[in-house]
């Protein structure tokens, strides 16, 4: 190929073209598409408390479902009105086939939920995509809160269903409208009638079903019926008795209007009462793409919507990927710029300079087209990949075309030298290449939840690095056969280009003598790996010990979520004037833009409870007007200290971001661990004095547990006897009270395009008095209305407003905030100490979960990992050069890269996270270059030219250190926009970048020293051992010649 300029540079042609349309198809992301073997399971019965949700849905569920085999852990929350089940499964379980298993178990599990359960469970698989790229805020002055909910139900969800790379649109802050039917008591009983009578009639007299077809063999016509009611109004006269021969109407005995199926349920944005629309993708989709088309979509929408109705974009989370795509563009300009500026520099001439730029973008072009085949899409981490690669693709090209134009100033023509120096460098360029893919093939193989998030940053840079070997050994060489031209006389350099040049020859002169004083000393250079490997462990401790460890880190994307919580039995108008408090202080504050507020968790429909959640935007980053200049931490303090000394709220501020939740302030802790119990033991003592332990240690704040939520009940204890007597059944009492206190959906409305409830509840549910319930009636079995206080009394009761199980056993949440500068790792070790000190008894364990338990796998997992990657690449070079010592001395440069990369982030105080094990297993691939120039080139002299090993070493070190340097200066000014962090979300690149230019910088100043004293070691041992059977052999002779005189 390098003889065929021409085919080989129209094949670069295609691949840039391929790249170029690969990149326009290519899914964009903030997220890679991730599918855990997990799911969750989400069921809701609206009335019941929480311990009928954990006894009566939640424990059925839990029985079919922990029959799925493979399941590696199982946890379940049930709350007023609603249950969730969370199931993981063991990794490299496929999705598909665990849905099939996950709907069986819950098909399995109807004959044992409630018959009240009027929605089937559902459950949803574990996948990022669901993530929303929007929500979109309405808002009106003149429509009714259902009148919004409807509008977005039936006109804006389906419109937005339909833009491509949409895969749901989901209307939160509301409930469909319905026909609200509220009985009164005491009509119910003057007529001698009960809610089941009237809850009968409704679904009787609204029905809607075929009614036949008549056909007198000439004409065919279908039958039809009044047979459905559709407004309040018709509903209102709807026939439900006659007594004494006068018609009992509906509007009799009940009030009928149209509200929510809901009531409670409400948003808020802005402090106007809003409906939220939730825009996700699908997997695959470009999620910059999919929002700016639903942002298209809200002119024409608006021109058939009410004049007054506002829909607002808000929590935009493409901006971070927005970010990530102009960083790459800006990094792609330096490197490309900084790749001119080192040619020039070192080689002094153009064309060289431009055919190494080219490889960036074939490289680049290469790596699209292999993601858009693997399915793979443009997002955070495969971004950074491509940052990262800018600077080390163009290493090989660098070192091919250096070796090249040596050779040319030697005389060499072209084509001979591009020949000559392909020939030579071949066999680095390919040992450089397969040595940093070994880096990554524990993360292209394993299972663990940080190897696939890490799978599409592996894959991409990979592909990039094996490109580049290809392109640098054949077009590279080959635009060089055929642009490159000797020169002719040359012409008086100019001033610029002396200096340049004296530059260069003195870096040479300074590193000879380095050299040869290295050389000298060799002995003790051999020391400096094992020094720095000592040195790289004490300074990661001391990362750790400072600056903390955590899973991720901390993102500013500019996003805040808030939880509003408020005493356990406060009514759902008094929580909204509590939340609506909580929002207007939140919107006050100068670096916030919006706020939109829900009553409950959002915890799956459930009922309002004591909660309330506020999702904050917060102005862009930055000094100009609109702008707030502090990072998002600083305003998560600002307003938890004015949220503090408010009596009547606890409200718990995270900083939200894609890998995890942020640090938490006030309110109820955004860090959480539990207890379990293995037994019968009762778990409300143990995790009191855990929690009391907790608060007398000075890092932990607003501690707090499930105990604390405590749900105050009116408990109805029936007189079975006195019911037997009166042929009372306690169906007849349940059904009774669900009637009148249930929000019971009792029959189904059906429209053209739509379908709502009739919800059928009592205006004494306002009412909080024991005759409330006691003037409830039931009727008799022989046709009598007999009042529940005939056969019941009232008792106070509590019950927990939250009931947790772990894999089927008991279990109590303890939740905790840390200062925002306090290392999650450092906590969850305070936390071990104090249940040690608790001492709790053999049937209670401690269980951490979400990010606490990812922090704590992926600790377990770092060392493994990069222990696996230096493994690795140790038998791949191992292979390469048929050696077993020739390995170890390229291994011996990654010390002083680790050393280098801890003490970058030591000094920025970067703390330890995945993100800096991966910057670890970068450099591990990365500086072994150095070593691997120099070996290569000192074996071929020694083999092919018969130079002793000094000599041969030494010339390898010198005629590679032009190269080494600049494809070093090139990797750093790659990694330099990362490690300088700009644009939102640039904390979760930092460390990358922070510890790669620590690395790089710290390894280039030592390895060139210390690789040849190593290389050296076995010279020196073999010359001392044949030194030593010299003496040997010398004493022998001259033993003998002595016995022989």
């Amino acid at each position: 190929m390098i003889r065929r300029p021409v085919g080989t540079s129209l094949l670069a042609l295609g691949l840039a073209l391929a790249g170029i349309w690969t990149y326009i198809l290519i899914g964009v992301a903030a997220l890679p598409a991730l599918e855990f073997p997990g799911m969750s399971v989400y069921a809701e019965v609206p009335g019941a408390s929480a311990q009928t949700m954990a006894s009566t849905v939640a424990a059925p569920l839990e029985r079919h479902l922990g029959r799925i085999p493979g399941i590696k852990e199982m946890s379940s929350e049930s709350n007023d009105g609603s249950s969730s089940v969370i199931l993981l499964f063991e990794p490299g379980k496929s999705t598909d086939k665990l849905a099939r298993d996950v709907q069986a178990a819950i098909n399995a599990a109807q004959v044992d939920l409630p018959s009240s359960m009027t929605i089937p469970p559902r459950y949803f698989k574990f996948n990022n995509s669901r993530m929303p790229v929007l929500l979109l805020s309405m808002t009106s002055t003149t429509q009714s809160p259902e009148k919004l909910y409807d509008m977005a139900d039936t006109l804006i969800a389906p419109v937005l269903s339909q833009i491509p790379g949409v895969a749901q649109v989901r209307i939160m802050g509301g409930r469909p409208k319905a026909v609200r039917v509220e009985l009164n008591n005491a009509q119910l009983a003057a007529m001698g009638l009960s809610g089941n009578d009237v809850r009968n009639a409704l679904r009787a007299a609204n029905v809607t079903s075929p009614q036949g077809i008549l056909s007198d063999g000439n004409t065919q016509m279908t039958v039809t019926a009044t047979d459905a009611l559709h407004d309040p109004e018709e509903f209102g006269q709807l026939l439900i008795s006659v007594k004494n021969g006068t018609p009992v109407r509906l509007s009799d005995v009940a009030k009928v209007y149209s509200g929510q199926q809901d009531e409670y349920q409400a948003a808020w944005f802005n402090g106007q009462r809003s409906v939220t629309i939730r825009v996700s993708k699908r997997p695959e989709a470009n999620a910059v793409a999919t929002a700016d088309a639903v942002r298209a979509k809200l002119p024409q929408m608006r021109s058939w919507l009410p004049a007054d109705l506002q829909i607002t974009p808000i929590f935009d989370l493409t901006q971070t990927t927005r970010s990530a795509l102009h960083e790459v563009e800006i990094a792609l300009l330096l490197s490309i710029l900084l790749v001119a500026v080192v040619m020039l520099i070192f080689l002094r001439r153009v064309r060289p300079m431009l055919i190494a730029m080219i490889s960036v973008p074939l490289s680049l072009a290469g790596a699209f087209v292999v993601m858009w085949s693997l399915g793979y899409t443009l997002n955070t981490l495969s971004l950074v990949a491509l940052v990262l690669c800018i600077g080390f693709v163009v290493d090989d090209a660098i070192v091919v075309i250096e070796n090249i134009v040596r050779h040319m100033e030697h005389g060499e023509q072209a084509l001979p030298a591009s020949l000559l120096g392909v020939r030579e460098i071949g066999f680095t360029v390919v040992s450089i290449t397969l040595s940093l893919v070994a880096v990554f093939v524990p993360l292209l193989f394993g299972n663990s939840q940080f190897t696939v998030i890490m799978r599409e940053f592996s894959v991409t840079l990979t592909a990039a690095v094996v490109i580049s070997a290809l392109i640098s050994l054949t077009v590279t060489p080959a635009l060089c056969g055929w642009m490159l031209k000797q020169d002719g006389a040359r012409r008086e350099p100019g001033r610029i280009e002396r200096a340049v040049e004296r530059f260069d020859r003195g870096m040479q002169r300074t590193y000879e003598r380095a050299l040869d004083w290295a050389m000298h000393h060799r002995r003790l250079m051999r020391w400096q790996p094992l020094i720095l490997l000592a040195l790289t462990v004490g300074l990661a401790m001391a990362v750790v010990k400072t600056a903390g460890f955590n899973f991720m880190p901390k993102e500013d994307i500019g996003l805040i979520r808030a939880m509003v919580r408020a005493d356990t039995n406060i009514s759902p108008s008094l929580m909204a004037l509590r939340a609506q408090k909580a929002a207007e202080i939140m919107l006050k504050d100068p670096a916030v833009l919006d706020v939109t507020t829900f009553l409950g968790a959002d915890n799956a429909g459930g009922a309002v409870g004591n909660q309330a959640v506020m999702y904050v935007d917060l102005k862009p980053k930055g000094n100009g007007p609109g702008e707030r200049p502090e990072h998002i931490d600083k305003v998560v303090e600002r307003l938890r200290k004015q949220y503090e000394p408010l009596p009547d709220v606890q409200v718990s501020l995270s900083s939200l971001s894609f890998f995890n939740g942020g640090g938490g302030g006030g309110g109820e802790g955004s860090e959480s661990f539990q207890l379990v119990s293995t037994s019968t033991i009762d778990l409300q003592p143990w995790v009191y004095k855990v929690t009391r332990l907790m608060k007398d240690r000075p890092p932990f704040r607003d501690v707090s547990s499930d105990y604390d939520n405590i749900d105050k009940q009116q408990m109805l204890k029936v007189d079975r006897q006195a019911a037997g007597r009166l042929n009372i059944s306690m169906g007849m009492i349940d059904t009774a009270l669900y009637n009148a206190f249930g929000q019971n959906q009792v029959s189904i409305i059906y429209s053209d395009i739509n379908q709502y409830w009739v919800v059928l509840t009592s205006s004494a549910e306002h009412s909080l008095t024991p005759g409330t319930l006691l003037n409830t009636y039931v009727r008799t079995a022989g046709g009598g209305m007999v009042p529940l206080s005939a056969v019941a009394r009232i008792e106070p009761n509590v019950t927990p407003s939250i009931v947790n199980h772990y894999n089927q056993l008991e279990a109590v949440q303890i939740y905790y905030n840390l200062p925002q500068d306090f290392p999650r790792d450092k906590g969850m070790q305070l936390i071990d100490q104090l249940v040690a000190e608790a001492r709790l008894p053999p049937g209670v364990k401690i269980g951490y979960t979400g990010e606490n338990q990812q922090l704590q796998e992926s600790q377990d997992n770092s060392m493994l990992l990069l222990i696996g990657s230096i493994l690795a690449m140790y038998i791949v070079l191992g292979i390469l050069y048929e050696s077993l010592g020739q390995p170890l001395t390229i291994l011996s440069t990654l010390p002083a890269a680790g050393a280098g990369a801890f003490l970058a982030m030591l000094v920025t105080h970067t703390p330890m996270s995945l993100i800096g094990v991966i910057a670890i297993l970068m450099l591990i691939g990365i500086v072994k270059k150095n070593a691997i120039l120099m070996v290569d080139f000192a074996l071929v002299r020694e083999r092919e030219h018969g130079l002793p090993a000094p000599e041969a070493i030494r010339e390898a070190a010198l005629v590679r250190f032009r190269p080494i340097t600049m494809t070093t200066l090139v990797a750093i000014g790659a990694a330099l926009p990362l490690a300088i962090g700009f644009g939102i979300g640039a904390e979760t690149r930092q460390p990358l970048g922070v510890a790669i230019v620590g690395g790089l910088l710290v390894s280039q100043l030592l390895t060139l020293l210390s690789t040849p004293a190593i290389y050296l070691w076995n010279h020196d041992r073999k010359e001392r051992k044949a030194a030593r059977r010299a003496r040997r052999e010398a004493k022998r002779a001259l033993k003998a010649a002595g016995q022989a005189a």
